[in-house]
């Protein structure tokens, strides 16, 4: 018998009664689950193994397969699913994760990013678009892709009115050092976007959420994470198409 805490991000239902859950854990990465009778609303673990639950999950491994024996409930972020926007985004953002952390890979950073992040959609305090750029650059550093950006890869400037971020190499250059391309993975940001670059890489989780930008800039942060993301993860995410149909 095995006890993990972790977040469900997916499930599947199994016949008329039974389920399987997605279930990410700081220990494993994500890990899959039978759940018995988990269709079932009066079922002793519908609670703690609905979509977007915190919960401690008592489990059996047998063949290398999980079976759920009982469960507890620790958060439930139940107003996500109540906001389609917010629940669109959580559902990339579960993808997103699902892909990149397997099995057996320690990640508590990614789970405190993931929490944080769910806290903020399921209470509304902070807009979608905000948290999902957050979301974005703060996970791939987290993974192990870090962007360049302390200041240009060239000259060494910090401050300039306008940089330009190389979204392939991961390097920032001031306009003096950049060189002329048609590349369109060369993308020129005001000063403000690569500040808010700079916080969500390197700021403590405590402030990571705690900054503004224009509603221009925001979009233009926005387009920059994502793009960042999905070029060095290498793939299209259909949650995301979803997303961006709600014309957000």
């Amino acid at each position: 018998m095995v006890t993990l805490r972790g977040i469900v991000l997916r499930e599947f239902p199994v016949g008329e009664n039974d389920k399987f859950i997605h279930i990410f854990t700081k220990e494993q990465g994500v890990i899959e689950v039978s759940v018995r009778g988990g269709q079932k609303m009066l079922s002793k673990n519908a609670g703690a193994t609905q979509l977007y639950a915190y919960s401690d999950f008592s489990m059996r491994c047998d063949r290398g397969r999980y079976y759920l024996d009982s469960s507890e409930p620790v958060r439930l972020f139940y107003k996500i699913r109540e906001n389609l926007e917010a629940l669109s985004l959580a559902q990339y953002i579960s993808e997103v994760v699902i892909y990149v952390t397997g099995q057996h890979e320690q990640k508590s950073d990614v789970m405190r990013l993931l929490l944080n992040t769910l806290h903020f959609l399921s209470e509304g305090t902070r807009s979608c678009g905000f948290l999902k750029a957050v979301f974005e650059m703060r996970f791939m550093t987290e993974i192990g892709m870090m962007p360049d950006i302390v200041c240009c890869a060239s000259c060494m400037s910090y401050i300039a009115d306008e940089m330009y971020f190389d979204l392939m190499s991961t390097k920032l250059y001031c306009r003096g050092c950049i060189v002329p391309t048609d590349d369109d993975t060369l993308v020129k940001i005001p000063a403000s976007v690569v500040h808010a670059l700079r916080h969500i890489v390197f700021a403590d989780f405590d402030r990571l959420f705690n900054f503004k930008l224009s509603d221009i800039n925001m979009k233009k942060l926005g387009r920059i994470t994502e793009r960042y993301l999905l070029i060095h993860l290498g793939r299209e995410f259909k949650t995301l198409d979803f997303y961006r149909t709600l014309g957000i």
